[in-house]
């Protein structure tokens, strides 16, 4: 038996009869505006949401909740469609050939479904593992907290100061730092703010108790502290007055420390001589223990890391102080004494906290709402230089933003929990109210290959993989539900080198650490857009050969402004032979988020149904007019229109370009 009769045969006996039916219910029916009303609130606190998908740092996941939605339209008994109801995709295989965050495959084991998921980049993939893994939390816990004692033997006494008040021995919870600046023939150092912090009573602590002369004298030399204001006001910024010659970490001057007394609890300091002698023996344990191979941690070439390279760093390690530095070799170092079961999520505990724990994160204390937070790395969505750097305890062992106990809390023993009796909310009287779902668990068991399906639910096949080849017989997936790429502009795969330098330290075996990053079907610049097409083509093929007949069905959410994303979405699903049978549009992004706050930005999402293209029948979808005005939600419905539209024309690539710039030249 060839692999197309055997994955005709495994079709035949798994798939549930409904499935022999030629349309499924989200051809014609999505209940928008139960879906909206529950992404909204989710837009606000993903993490909150689906806290066990978030064990690493990921970016752009799409609503858990919204393709918890999409999966129940594809539940083949009506009577388990709700939304609040366990189960239902039992017996069904869904495919993602690009996990990103992972949303698709922890949706759909929660229904019951077996799940495949590809990704070329390895840290989806090894997140996906880790956290779809049935390990308790209580075994997790006791690994944990091993490493967590052996940690702190190692690094505890580099993170040590004194209580201003009793001048006795104290933790030190994080030291601040200003950024120099050359200023005509001199130095500065510039701040974001002389703000330490607001008291809810309107108080302030400031730099100014300190250096009540805004200046600092450090080992023999003196600097002036101004703001960022009145480094623009003297024009004492831009490249021009970067000291891009000087060490990353040696750009920044410590100038205050907050730390925890037992008796005196929270207080502020500037460095005492003690503090001082601290930094600088550390520094010189650093520079002499700690030997990285550069050739590990290059600075590659890429839209957002060049952003560091024209600043002259070009090694990762070089984003990091010397304590954080320790605080990295000496975690891997005990990973090499962990058992083999629990260095992978441990791995990923460690790799996530570093995005809390590097020079490159800044200090928004300052807010009386959030006092001592931390704008972690990539808060942005990009590498930000803060003028005031905030170097991090990660074993500071108060509830505290960015330390390594606090992740531990909520990304394993949290998410462990909820995993196991995930949580939904529904709305009532006016209140959102938390419901639990029976029967559910966002868990399963890893199969070794696609036969471990046979019989069975809540199974899942990854890999890292490029799906442009996938390695799936014919028609062995019922569904293709996934999130592609955004097409150019946002460079995720460019930011994530930023851990994976690390994870390939600490996990060296578990990936394909050489892979080539550009295989991604991302538009790297404004030359080379017709790559997002192209690669997406070959993707969408793929998921042409493994779908099954007749049900089966390629859905994905996409929202962009560019005519040509569009342009090129669309001609890579006609070369696919898709044609669209549904769209829908529900909301998708965090009104507030930095990267799109009081921008002209897009907030939903387009839902697109497609099943492979049979015999032309009559169409089905009428040209849409013209864009008139602009909100949201009308530009991703007419978006969606147009899509349709288009693919049942027969249009030459030129022609169908040539459409989308017209539609959406407003």
């Amino acid at each position: 038996m060839d692999s197309t009769q055997l994955a005709l045969a495994f079709s035949e006996v798994d798939a549930p009869l409904v499935h022999l039916q030629k349309t499924v219910p989200i051809d014609t029916t999505f209940p928008e505006e139960e879906a909206n009303r529950l992404a909204i609130i989710e837009s606000f606190n993903k993490h909150l949401f689906r806290p066990n998908t978030y064990l690493h740092k990921w970016w752009a996941r799409r609503s858990g909740t919204t393709f918890r939605h999409i999966l129940k339209q594809l539940v083949p008994d009506p009577s388990k469609r709700d939304y609040y109801i366990a189960g239902g995709l039992e017996g069904v295989t869904i495919l993602d050939p690009m996990i990103g965050g992972g949303t698709t495959l922890h949706e759909a084991i929660r229904l019951g479904a077996n799940v495949i998921g590809y990704d070329i980049d390895p840290i989806p993939i090894l997140q996906a593992r880790a956290s779809l893994s049935s390990i308790s939390v209580s075994e997790k816990e006791q690994v944990y907290r091993s490493f967590e004692r052996e940690l702190t033997k190692r690094i505890a006494k580099y993170f040590k100061t004194s209580c201003p008040t009793c001048r006795s021995s104290a933790d030190l919870q994080f030291t601040l730092y200003g950024l120099r600046k050359r200023c005509d023939a001199d130095e500065v150092l510039v701040v974001d703010s002389m703000v330490l912090r607001e008291e809810p009573d309107g108080t302030q602590r400031t730099l100014n108790e300190f250096y009540p002369s805004c200046q600092i004298n450090l080992t023999g030399k003196t600097w002036k502290i101004i703001t960022r204001e009145e480094a623009r006001g003297k024009g004492i910024n831009g490249k021009n007055s970067d000291l891009i010659s000087v060490p990353f970490d040696e750009r920044y001057v410590p100038l205050a420390i907050a730390g925890y007394c037992p008796v005196h609890q929270n207080f502020y300091k500037p460095l005492d001589s003690q503090d001082i002698k601290l930094l600088q023996s550390t520094r010189r344990r650093s520079s002499k223990n700690i030997k990285l191979p550069s050739h590990d941690f290059e600075i590659p070439n890429g839209p957002k890391s060049d952003d560091l390279k024209n600043r002259n760093i070009h090694y990762f390690f070089e984003l990091f102080f010397p304590r954080q530095l320790i605080y990295i070799v000496e975690s891997q170092s005990i990973l090499a004494t962990i058992p083999e079961k629990h260095t992978l999520w441990l791995s990923l505990l460690i790799s996530t906290s570093l995005e809390f724990n590097a020079a490159l994160c800044g200090y928004k204390g300052v807010d009386k709402r959030r006092p001592g937070a931390i704008r972690h790395v990539f808060s942005h969505h990009a590498y930000s230089f803060p003028y005031t750097a905030l170097e991090n305890n990660p074993l500071f062992h108060r509830n505290t933003s960015g330390t390594l106990g606090n992740l531990f809390e909520t990304r394993i023993a949290s998410a462990g929990q909820w995993a196991k009796a995930p949580i939904e909310r529904y709305y009532n009287n006016h209140h959102w109210v938390k419901t639990a779902i029976q029967n559910e668990i966002d868990q399963g068991q890893e199969a070794s290959s696609l036969s471990d399906f046979s019989g069975q639910k809540k199974m899942f096949l990854v890999g890292q993989q490029d799906s442009t080849q996938m390695p799936l017989p014919v028609r062995s997936v019922d569904f293709v539900v996934t999130d592609p790429p955004y097409f150019n502009s946002v460079q995720y795969s460019d930011l994530s080198h930023f851990f994976r330098c690390w994870l390939k330290t600490f996990i060296p075996t578990q990936a394909n650490w050489h892979y080539v990053a550009q295989s991604s079907a991302v538009a790297e610049s404004i030359e080379n857009e017709e790559k997002f097409g192209l690669v997406l083509g070959q993707i969408w093929q793929e998921c042409n050969r493994v779908l099954k007949r007749p049900h089966g069905r390629l859905i994905f959410t996409y929202h962009h402004w560019n005519p040509n994303a569009w342009a090129q979405l669309t001609k890579a699903l006609k070369k696919a032979r898709f044609l669209l049978t549904s769209a829908f549009v529900v909301h998708s992004e965090n009104p507030i988020s930095v990267h799109i706050m009081n921008l002209r930005a897009l907030k939903h999402d387009t839902i697109l149904v497609l099943k492979p293209r049979g015999p032309q029948k009559k169409a089905h979808w009428p040209r849409p007019g013209p864009i008139e005005g602009f909100d949201s939600y009308s530009f991703c419905t007419a978006c969606g229109n147009m899509m349709g539209w288009i693919l049942e024309q027969n249009l030459s690539d030129q022609e169908l370009t040539k459409t989308w710039a017209e539609f959406l030249k407003g």
